[in-house]
């Protein structure tokens, strides 16, 4: 049952990631721009709406599934016995597990809702897309009032630090397939000008931000959990953490190397089709690893902190 819920935490954490990614990437990196390019633009959009809408499915219905293997595991029954009406009840209105997932849930649903919405009407996209985002927020940072750091409750800033990376993280990871869908749309036409110079350039700045803020709050939380070096090389949670700094790592060179060629080689000129195709691939494979990250994530939070085996 352990890799069920790791599988399953590991597709509704990346779904979580990637609806605010996709609402970020849509406010900040759109919502800026001028509208001059509506009909490319609304193409992008309509797109985004269209991944948010599979996103949520996905979300909601490991969400459910999350809850299952979490209500047999607190409970100590079958999965079959797990769907009794005193276990789920139990668990869902007299734990903070539970709590966290009625906002969570009915978060979902609301978002699901408005994006089918938009889907159906054009005009309204542009209006619910601030609704949206900030729902996409707070859907992803109570995933921090169910982590370890939250069950730290002698250490009050580890919840806020797991906010903060949690939002690097999606702001960065989940905005690269919006990005990678955005420079797909523009790299067989140069209609959209100089949107696709500011797009990218804006995102790249975006990135260094994140990156700065995920290297802060992960060496805080780290501390918080691991508790040592020692432990971070003797102890699963410790490896783990390791293997997922060493894809934090690779992801920074390649965003490194994305920015040199952003700052170094043009994107309007007819060379700039080459540019974009290289700036499109190395987008992918950074998102592929980002991903893989979380599903380090996931293991992690089915992994006792390095710490508590410590004081064990």
């Amino acid at each position: 049952m352990i890799t069920t819920l790791i599988i399953t935490r590991a597709v509704h954490i990346a779904a979580s990631i990637l609806i605010a990614g996709i609402f970020t990437f849509d406010f900040v990196m759109l919502g800026l721009t001028g509208r001059s390019e509506s009909n490319d633009l609304h193409e992008i959009e309509r797109r985004f709406f269209r991944l948010a809408f599979w996103s949520l499915i996905a979300a909601l219905l490991s969400a459910l599934l999350w809850f299952w293997l979490e209500v047999a595991s607190m409970s100590e029954l079958s999965l079959k016995n797990a769907l009794s009406t005193p276990a789920w009840r139990a668990i869902l209105f007299e734990t903070q597990f539970g709590r966290v997932w009625q906002l969570r849930l009915g978060l979902i649903v609301a978002a699901f809702v408005l994006v089918a919405s938009a889907l159906a009407q054009v005009k309204a996209r542009r209006a619910l897309v601030v609704v949206l985002w900030l729902a996409s927020v707070v859907l992803l940072i109570s995933l921090a009032w169910i982590s370890h750091a939250a069950a730290a409750t002698v250490h009050p800033f580890g919840v806020s630090g797991d906010m903060l990376h949690l939002c690097a993280a999606s702001f960065w990871i989940g905005g690269l397939v919006p990005l990678t869908i955005f420079l797909a749309r523009v790299r067989p036409s140069f209609s959209l000008g100089e949107t696709v110079v500011r797009v990218v350039r804006r995102f790249s700045t975006l990135s260094c931000c994140c990156v700065s803020v995920l290297v802060v709050s992960g060496i805080s939380n780290s501390w918080l959990l691991v508790g040592s070096i020692h432990a971070l090389f003797t102890t699963p949670y410790g490896r783990l953490l390791l293997v997922k700094l060493t894809l934090f790592a690779i992801l920074i060179a390649i965003g490194a190397r994305n920015r040199f060629l952003i700052k170094a080689k043009p994107l309007k000129a007819p060379a700039g089709r080459n540019v974009l195709s290289q700036l499109r691939r190395n987008v992918i494979c950074e998102a592929w690893l980002g991903f893989a990250a979380v599903a380090i994530v996931a293991c992690l939070g089915a992994t006792p902190p390095a710490i508590s085996m410590s004081v064990q």
